[in-house]
């Protein structure tokens, strides 16, 4: 069955700054060398390193010199320098074995293109899953945080409502209007003041009474606190009908 991989060579970026390969390229000749070498390693990589001509016939110099078209002269220095710096060995079946090959090495079958054009698509539909996940937390984010400011809306408006509530007025006990009356220190009758208001439904004209206090400082301010049909201070008899006028004044 035919070999339907394909190889390369994994050089590390320093490979010319290696000691020995800075002593190979010093010498005479010394970067034909580092090119036969790197020629053999091509040739050797899709057999793990081995080089032979075929199982039956290893390579001699004179066939590395023709297969990689370096000098023979060339060929037969250079070998003796890699297998000196152990780069090269040479077997006791002929066989060339390059050392360092299986670190440099890397391969695919043809379907490869296929896996990584697969792995492509996985990547790609896992990045628009993320990015569908990171629009729906922002979408959440965005609802809950709308949920909030309604929630903390409803809870003012609440706040609001309260405050109202609390300051709805709430119609007074004859003893609170007594006792308002003696701390004021006026005249105004807090019977009189209870029955007028509970009479026409807490009014003051015809607007809804908001507060009493204010109401009873209103009647020691006039003629309220007098009995009915008395003369006020200005000599002018006031009614109860005047008192409704006042009322609508005030």
């Amino acid at each position: 069955m035919a070999d339907n991989r394909f190889y390369w060579l994994k050089l590390k970026r320093d490979f010319f700054k290696r000691h020995d390969i800075r002593i190979i390229e010093s010498m005479p000749n010394g970067k034909d060398y580092i090119l036969f070498y790197l020629k053999l390693l091509c040739e050797s990589v899709d057999h793990d390193g081995n080089l032979r001509f075929s199982e039956q016939i290893p390579y001699n110099e004179e066939m590395l010199a023709t297969v990689t078209n370096t000098n023979v002269d060339v060929v037969r220095s250079a070998i003796k320098i890699f297998s000196q710096l152990e780069m090269m060995e040479i077997m006791d079946d002929g066989t060339f074995f390059m050392n360092e090959v299986s670190k440099m090495i890397g391969s695919a079958a043809n379907n490869d293109n296929a896996n990584r054009q697969r792995r492509f698509r996985e990547r790609q539909k896992q990045l628009l899953l993320s990015d569908g996940y990171t629009n729906v937390t922002k979408n959440n984010e965005s609802k809950s945080k709308s949920k909030s400011k309604s929630k903390s809306k409803n809870i003012k408006e609440k706040d609001i409502e309260k405050e109202k509530t609390a300051k709805r007025f709430t119609q007074p006990t004859i003893e609170e209007v007594r006792a308002y009356c003696i701390e004021r220190q006026n005249h105004v009758d807090p019977e009189r003041f209870i029955d007028y208001y509970s009479s026409n439904g807490w009014k003051v004209g015809k607007n809804p009474m908001k507060d009493w206090k204010a109401a009873v400082r209103t009647w020691e301010r006039s003629s309220y606190s007098m009995p009915q049909n008395k003369v006020g201070a200005n000599g002018v008899k006031i009614t109860n009908d005047q008192h409704d006028i006042l009322d609508d004044i005030l």
